[in-house]
């Protein structure tokens, strides 16, 4: 089930779901870039180049007050969503 797609530039789109039995897949550009699986929710760290330039992106999937999925992003170290 798609949880968030984000489209950060015309180039770059980041997309996160989450299957019922748990599995997180982090889709950049429509690649996987990352799968964890947990109840809970896991940190997943990639790195892309991005205009000549290496980026780093961590992205952390979280349950708040265990009704809704947090979904935090960071690119090199900054925030881009907080949820």
């Amino acid at each position: 089930m798609n949880v968030l797609t984000l489209n950060l530039t015309d180039n770059v789109k980041i997309e996160v779901d989450n299957s019922f039995t748990g599995l997180e897949t982090i889709k950049y550009n429509g690649e996987i870039v990352s799968e964890k699986k947990s109840l809970l929710g896991e940190n997943h760290r990639f790195e892309r180049e991005e205009n000549g330039e290496l980026v780093q992106y961590e992205i952390r999937i979280s349950i708040k007050h265990l009704t809704r999925v947090g979904i935090d992003i960071y690119r090199n170290n900054k925030v881009i969503l907080l949820s």
